[in-house]
């Protein structure tokens, strides 16, 4: 039996049916939608987004319900100083970069632009209602496992 502190999989469950829908029909289209950069790093991605109250607001929002879901990744929020952007950083152990990889790339969430300039493929699939996301969830989670082999 695996421990579940080192299961790589999100629990779409673990939010109530509000959180969800106010996760996919306001947070999500508002939040990704402001990302300007994505950048690779070795263990993770990092979002630049821009210095304003409202953003600030929408990450506070997103963390909020991503750590309840995604409990495996590492969170950091970096404000630069003199009005720089915000830097949101998402890291892990083994596993996690891949995971988000898929995660990017199968939702959708990001302005082409920003994800082709990162590396990512674009999916032509948009989630943008809680059930789509939730099947989103579902492959993800069954896509993953195949490339680990569990």
């Amino acid at each position: 039996m695996s421990d579940n502190k080192n299961v790589i999989a999100c629990d779409a469950h673990a939010l109530a049916p509000s959180e969800q829908a106010y996760w996919v029909n306001e947070i999500v289209p508002k939040l990704y939608s402001q990302v300007q950069e994505i950048r690779e790093l070795p263990n993770g991605w990092l979002w630049r987004l821009p210095n304003t109250q409202e953003v600030l607001t929408l990450v506070a929002q997103d963390l909020n319900i991503e750590r309840l879901c995604c409990p495996f990744v590492h969170y950091t929020l970096e404000l630069e100083p003199h009005h720089g952007p915000f830097w949101l950083r998402m890291t892990g152990e083994e596993g996690v970069k891949e995971f988000l990889r898929m995660f990017f790339e199968g939702a959708n969430y990001f302005s082409p632009h920003v994800a082709r300039a990162a590396g990512l493929e674009v999916d032509n699939v948009k989630v943008n209602s809680v059930t789509t996301a939730l099947e989103a969830v579902d492959n993800l989670n069954a896509r993953y496992a195949q490339t680990v082999g569990e």
